[in-house]
């Protein structure tokens, strides 16, 4: 974020309000002269808009902007602009399919017998012949879709929207991409509709011993259900970065078990990532101050702004 502020003081763009700290806006004494708010992890809904009267646009320097209120900001025509980079999207394609591979070639288990001199792990697995079934068609999966092709094997694609045709995958429902995924990747993000996705119901249409990556959004998984899953066998192994409670409670049942690997919600972030952040921010930032509006745009579609040219930048 201090990148971000010296790139725009730079550029003579005192505009931008950058919230860091602080979780609750209203501490900041200078958001009512705000015309644009860079806002990460911090809640952003009625109240806080209401106290910057001279808002044009609303943005979070990550994929993610879940903590923004994007339904009250559309209300208000402000735009809701995420960090959509290319980096960023192959940074976590990669580091999930890493995790996919540590799960099938048991890594964790493997590197745990060493250092304890016991017996080599056996019963380890190819990705190549296994059923990936991944929930979520975003551009992280589209990435991942793209690197697992080479692997020869069967990708089946979950989604809430329009289907598609692509070459190589498969969409199927989601009680079939359940029954029949040796490997399941959670890559969808989190809204009122999906809360505890994969609950009790969902885990025991999956077949048993498969394993489960998430590394969208810890709220997608019901955590007592995965717990349950994961201590009968039901779940053979899951990899998980990211959790309801974040970071995850010291006490937290997840650590004590040995068939699950834990990165804390960060197992993507790359230093090529972090080079490209500040500066896609501040693109967006710039372009929505001279009335524009970024590719990335999440609202773009309900917008009605007249302030604003229908153009990318």
């Amino acid at each position: 974020m201090k990148k971000i502020a010296s790139l725009l003081e730079a550029a003579d763009r005192p505009a931008a309000v950058i919230a860091t700290e602080s979780q609750d806006l209203l501490e900041f004494p200078e958001l009512a002269q705000a015309t644009v708010l860079v806002c990460l992890m911090i809640p952003c809904g009625a109240k806080e808009m209401d106290a910057m009267p001279a808002l044009r646009g609303l943005v979070s320097p990550l994929l993610g902007y879940d903590w923004i209120d994007v339904e009250e900001a559309t209300r208000r025509s402000i735009p809701v602009v995420n960090g959509e980079i290319r980096e960023s999207r192959e940074s976590m394609a990669e580091a999930t399919i890493m995790l996919v591979l540590a799960l099938l070639y048991r890594l964790r288990e493997t590197e745990a017998e060493l250092r304890a001199g016991g017996e080599r792990v056996q019963h380890r697995n190819m990705l190549k012949g296994r059923t990936v079934g991944i929930v979520g068609y975003g551009g992280i999966t589209r990435e991942i879709v793209h690197r697992l092709k080479g692997w020869q094997a069967t990708i089946l694609v979950h989604t809430r929207g329009a289907q598609e045709i692509e070459e190589g995958i498969s969409f199927v429902s989601s009680d079939h991409l359940l029954a029949v995924s040796d490997v399941v990747l959670l890559m969808t993000r989190l809204d009122d509709g999906n809360r505890h996705w994969l609950d009790r119901s969902r885990v025991q249409l999956m077949k048993r011993g498969v394993l489960l990556v998430n590394t969208a959004r810890g709220g997608l998984v019901d955590e007592e259900a995965l717990l349950e899953a994961l201590q009968s066998g039901h779940v053979a192994a899951a990899a998980l970065d990211v959790f309801e409670t974040e970071p995850l409670p010291a006490g937290h049942a997840f650590r004590q078990l040995s068939n699950v690997i834990l990165t804390p919600h960060s197992v993507g972030h790359t230093a090529q990532m972090f080079e490209q952040i500040p500066l896609t921010a501040v693109a967006n930032i710039v372009g929505l101050l001279d009335g524009k509006l970024p590719e990335s745009c999440k609202n773009k579609s309900s917008l009605n702004q007249p302030a604003y040219k229908q153009e990318t930048t």
